[in-house]
């Protein structure tokens, strides 16, 4: 009886503290500072000022040849440096295995090539290689400014999936503009 009546004294209690607390927020004008009326809004905007983009200049010397950038091209590789692989994806599917990726051309203009990926075993040995081919199937790619898919199925019965691999440029095809 006694513990059922010290129960109903601490729920009274605590019926009693509740009660008592407010926790809405309030303003205490001694602590916020004041409107600051004398601030006249900004109503004009900026207007932006068009800039011509900078032409290259390259000074091209005797025998010297530069691509339409500006850069000289001083090598048969020189239009490797403006195409980019990204998002490569090695997958199987029903016992075959293919490759996905996508190329980033950026160069203005269409860049002709063509693309092996070889896969290499943990010695450094080559285990399996495919050709790149465009979404209409060829395997000379014309790759226009901006990014093109491209895909390969790589004829092999071994798991490429974790295997290290590389994508080449064909020496003989070159990667040249049209």
């Amino acid at each position: 009886m006694k513990s059922r009546l010290s129960i109903a004294a601490a729920a009274l209690c605590a019926l009693l503290f509740v009660g008592c607390s407010n926790i809405s927020p309030k303003l205490d004008p001694s602590v916020t500072p004041p409107v600051f009326e004398t601030m006249a809004p900004v109503t004009a905007e900026p207007t932006p000022e068009i800039t011509e983009e900078p032409t290259p200049e390259v000074t091209v010397g005797p025998g010297e040849i530069a691509d339409v950038l500006g850069n000289i091209i001083y090598g048969s590789d020189h239009f490797e440096r403006y195409i980019r692989f990204e998002n490569v994806s090695v997958y199987e599917e029903n016992g075959d295995t293919f490759v996905d990726l996508t190329a980033d051309n950026s160069y203005p203009k269409l860049l002709l090539c063509a693309v092996n990926i070889v896969f290499y075993n943990d010695d450094g040995s080559i285990i399996a290689s495919g050709s790149m081919q465009m979404p209409d199937g060829s395997f000379m790619l014309a790759l226009p400014g901006g990014k093109t898919n491209l895909y390969s199925r790589i004829l092999t019965d071994t798991t490429l999936t974790d295997k290290p691999f590389r994508l080449i440029f064909d020496q003989q095809t070159g990667v040249k503009p049209q």
